[in-house]
C-alpha cells in the first residue's frame, strides 16, 4: 500500500471521529437552556378581592417584577426558581404579567379569568362531594359548616346529589 492510499483509508476514520467528537459541542449548548419561565393568576379562596401570582421555571433568585395596570410589585425568585405572591389587583386592570429582570414579559392570566377557574372549581368540588355524598347515604343533605358555603359550591354540590340520588337510588 503507497503513502497515498494509506491516506484514503484514514481519511474516513478521521472524518468519523471529527464528526463524533462535534456531536458533543453541538449538544451541549441544548443541555444548558434553562427552562422556560410560565406564570398564572389564582384567586385566594379566603379573600376574594386578592390573588396568588404563581410563577415557575425562572432563573433561582433573580428579581422578578409583577405588573397589572399602573401597578407594580417585585418579588425574587426562590432557590428553585419558583415564586408566588399574593396581592391585590383591579378587576378592571386588565391582564397579570410577570417579567424576570432582563427576560421576556410573560402574561399570567387575568382577574377574570382567574375568578372564571374559582367558580369551576368550587362548583366541580361541590358536585363531587354531593354525589359521593347521596350515592353513599341517598339524601340530598345541604353541606353544613361554620362558614359560609361558597354559591358554586353549593349549586355543584346539589347537583351531584340529584345526580347521584337518580342514578343509584
Amino acid at each position: 500500500m503507497n503513502g497515498r492510499s494509506r491516506l484514503a483509508a484514514l481519511a474516513p476514520l478521521a472524518l468519523s471521529s471529527l464528526a463524533l467528537g462535534s456531536l458533543p459541542l453541538m449538544a451541549a449548548p441544548a443541555q444548558a437552556v434553562t427552562p422556560k419561565a410560565t406564570c398564572h393568576v389564582t384567586q385566594d379562596a379566603q379573600k376574594p378581592d386578592r390573588f396568588n401570582v404563581v410563577g415557575t421555571g425562572l432563573t433561582p433568585g433573580a428579581d422578578v417584577s409583577i405588573k397589572q395596570g399602573g401597578a407594580t410589585a417585585f418579588f425574587r425568585a426562590s432557590a428553585e426558581g419558583g415564586l408566588s405572591g399574593t396581592l391585590t389587583v383591579s378587576q378592571t386592570g386588565g391582564p397579570v404579567t410577570m417579567q424576570e429582570e432582563g427576560g421576556p414579559q410573560l402574561s399570567c392570566g387575568s382577574v377574570k379569568q382567574a375568578e372564571e377557574k374559582q367558580t369551576q372549581d368550587q362548583y366541580a368540588k361541590g358536585y363531587k362531594d354531593g354525589f359521593n355524598l347521596a350515592k353513599a347515604t341517598c339524601k340530598a343533605q345541604a353541606p353544613q359548616g361554620v362558614t359560609a358555603v361558597d354559591p358554586n359550591y353549593e349549586k355543584g354540590f346539589n347537583a351531584g346529589a340529584a345526580a347521584a340520588i337518580a342514578k343509584f337510588c
